[in-house]
C-alpha cells in the first residue's frame, strides 16, 4: 500500500507534465518517467516480470522511439502548440470527464476478493521468459527491424529539401 500511496502522486504528475507540455520533446520524456514509475510501481508490489516487460516494452522501446523520431523530424513550432491551447483545453475536459466517471465509479466498487484468492500462477515466470526468448525470437526481430525502417522512413519524409545544387555544365 505504501509504493501505491507514494508512487501513485509522481505518475499523475509526470503523465500530467506529458501533457502539458508544449515541447514534444520535454512531453515524451515525461511520458517515459511516467511509464517508468509504473514500472517501479509493478516492481514494488511484487509483480517483477510484468515491471521488467514494463521498462523493457515502454520505457526501453516505445519511449526512446519517440523521443529518437521527435528529435529527428520535428521542426521547433511550439509557438502553434501554445496558441491553440485554450482551446484544446476545454475539449480536453470534455472528453475525460466521462472516463474519469467511469474510473471513479469502477474503484468505488472495487474487486470481489475471490480475484485474489488464487495467487499461484499457472504458468511460472522462468518457464514464460523461456517459451517467450526460445520461440518468440523471430517476432521480437522482426518488430524491431519494422520499428527502425518506420523511424527512418519517417526521418526521409520530414526531411526539408535543400536547394538543388546545379551541376556545373560540361565544356
Amino acid at each position: 500500500m505504501v509504493p501505491l500511496l507514494l508512487l501513485s502522486p509522481l505518475i499523475l504528475l509526470a503523465a500530467l507534465g506529458a501533457v502539458w507540455k508544449a515541447r514534444p520533446v520535454h512531453a515524451a520524456l515525461l511520458l517515459a518517467l511516467a511509464l517508468a514509475l509504473v514500472a517501479v510501481l509493478y516492481l514494488s508490489v511484487g509483480a517483477e516480470f510484468i515491471g521488467l516487460v514494463q521498462f523493457m516494452v515502454y520505457v526501453g522501446g516505445v519511449a526512446i522511439l519517440i523521443v529518437f523520431a521527435l528529435l529527428i523530424t520535428r521542426p521547433g513550432d511550439e509557438a502553434a502548440e501554445v496558441a491553440r491551447r485554450p482551446r484544446s483545453l476545454a475539449l480536453g475536459l470534455v472528453c475525460v470527464a466521462p472516463v474519469l466517471g467511469i474510473l471513479l465509479y469502477a474503484v468505488s466498487k472495487g474487486l470481489p476478493v475471490a480475484a485474489f484468492e488464487d495467487a499461484n500462477p499457472k504458468l511460472p515466470v522462468q518457464a514464460l521468459g523461456t517459451e517467450l526468448f526460445e520461440n518468440a525470437v523471430p517476432a521480437v526481430l522482426t518488430v524491431g527491424v519494422l520499428l527502425t525502417a518506420v523511424l527512418i522512413g519517417a526521418a526521409l519524409f520530414a526531411r526539408e529539401p535543400g536547394p538543388k545544387s546545379e551541376l556545373p555544365a560540361d565544356r
